[in-house]
């Protein structure tokens, strides 16, 4: 039986039909007031989902009440505690070192460095006094994130010892990082590794801004790059020379970030142990043939995949973007009654009357959108002027009723 780590993130996702040949006797955690959908046998729930404690304890009474064969895990806060499951209960998949090194940054580093990746200037910091410390050997802007986060929360860009105060707090909770600031623009690798080798790499390049946008309201995404681009290959042979460094696990989807500086060296911001976050399943189902979730999901729960087929998709496919507009600090007030011209896969995540304000919008992360879609066209050109359009286009069907303060801004 499979038992699945469900965050309700990925709650709605169809389980059952992506994993058809265990149908009818999967097994799932999840929060309390999800709904898994249909194909469960058993599921626990738990009151916080992001209570480590809560989480695990609820997966151990499965694991001990049913005969568990494999775990998955799509989520970035499912990563180590899928792996700690395994070693517990001698199950098929990545391990506890080896999930640590694709979420801890410091740790991620430190191995890429040894391994001869190029990274950013690091440390760990715990306390002030350590950024401090850090901004007066590495003079210029810095970077300050949690060492397990995901989707751009918690991070901070701090221009000089003065911007401190805002997030001391944060960093007095503990487990953060502090690094140098890299100018340039902002790549991403989706890459899976599976039946002992390199089988399909898709490298992207951000919108300007790229994760970090919704700070200003912006929408972003990106897109994939023209075979010929030589930047397409030298990303794709830094992905797996990165995932060479960090521990080995039986199989891999991963999610790499990178920066091109001027000069043309490509250093290193993270990678993940999963699938990217949304909309990039979209963009990487028109590039593989099939959602990268059902794939990888088929893959870790031990079931047959063709992978030429996917390799095929991904080497006849045309270029793609991905695009998805964040909220607004307000409540909405009209949604889009259709799609764009020009739109493939578009949708409206969220409904008239809906409150993005306050403590919401200021915890918002960067994969929370309001709309999602995809552009494909056979040249790059085209492919941002339609994407420029399309954005355009979005963002006017959109209404809000903005809070005081963010009327204020927008004057």
């Amino acid at each position: 039986m499979i038992l699945v780590l469900l965050s309700p993130r990925n709650a709605g996702l169809p389980f059952a039909e992506w994993l058809g040949e265990e149908a009818g006797r999967l097994l799932a955690v999840t929060a309390r007031g999800v709904d898994p959908g249909p194909g469960f046998q058993a599921v626990e729930t738990v009151a916080d989902y992001f209570d480590d404690t809560a989480v695990r304890e609820a997966a151990r009474r499965l694991c001990e009440r049913y005969a568990v064969t494999r775990v998955l895990a799509l989520a970035e806060v499912d990563v180590e505690r899928a792996a700690a499951l395994r070693e517990e209960f001698a199950l098929p998949g990545q391990r506890p070192e080896s999930a640590r090194a694709y979420r801890d940054k410091v740790r991620m580093k430190e191995l890429a460095a040894a391994g001869g990746i190029r990274v950013p200037a690091f440390a760990p910091a715990d306390s002030p006094a350590d950024v401090l410390a850090f901004m007066a050997a590495h003079p210029g802007p810095v970077v300050v994130k949690p060492r397990g986060g995901s989707g751009s929360t918690g991070v901070a860009v701090l221009d000089t010892p003065d911007d401190l105060p805002a997030v001391a707090d944060r960093i007095r909770a503990g487990d953060h990082e502090v690094e140098e600031f890299v100018a340039g623009r902002f790549f991403h690798v989706d890459a899976l590794h599976a039946g002992g080798g390199p089988v399909v790499s898709v490298p992207s390049l951000y919108t300007d801004g790229g994760c970090l946008s919704h700070w200003t309201d912006s929408g972003n995404g990106s897109w994939t790059l023209e075979r010929e681009d030589p930047l397409h290959r030298r990303l794709v042979d830094e992905t797996w020379r990165l995932v060479a460094a960090l521990p080995a696990a039986p199989a891999l989807f991963v999610h790499a970030e990178f920066f091109v500086t001027d000069a043309d060296e490509i250093v290193l911001c993270e990678i993940a142990g999963r699938v990217g976050g949304t909309p990039i399943p979209a963009m990487l189902e028109a590039v593989l043939g099939l959602d990268p979730r059902h794939l990888w999901a088929r893959i870790e729960c031990g079931l047959p995949v063709d992978l030429d087929a996917v390799r095929a998709h991904a080497h006849a496919a045309p270029l793609v973007a991905n695009f998805g507009l964040p909220p607004r600090n307000g409540r909405i007030t009209r949604v889009p009654t259709g799609a764009p011209d020009g739109t493939r896969d578009f949708a409206v995540l969220a409904e008239v009357g809906e409150d993005w304000g306050g403590a919401r919008y200021a915890g918002r992360k960067s994969g929370d959108f309001i709309a999602t879609w995809l552009v494909t066209a056979a040249g790059e050109g085209e492919l941002l002027a339609l994407l420029a359009k399309t954005e355009a286009d979005t963002e006017a069907a959109f209404g809000w009723d903005l809070v005081a303060a963010a009327v204020e801004e927008e004057r």
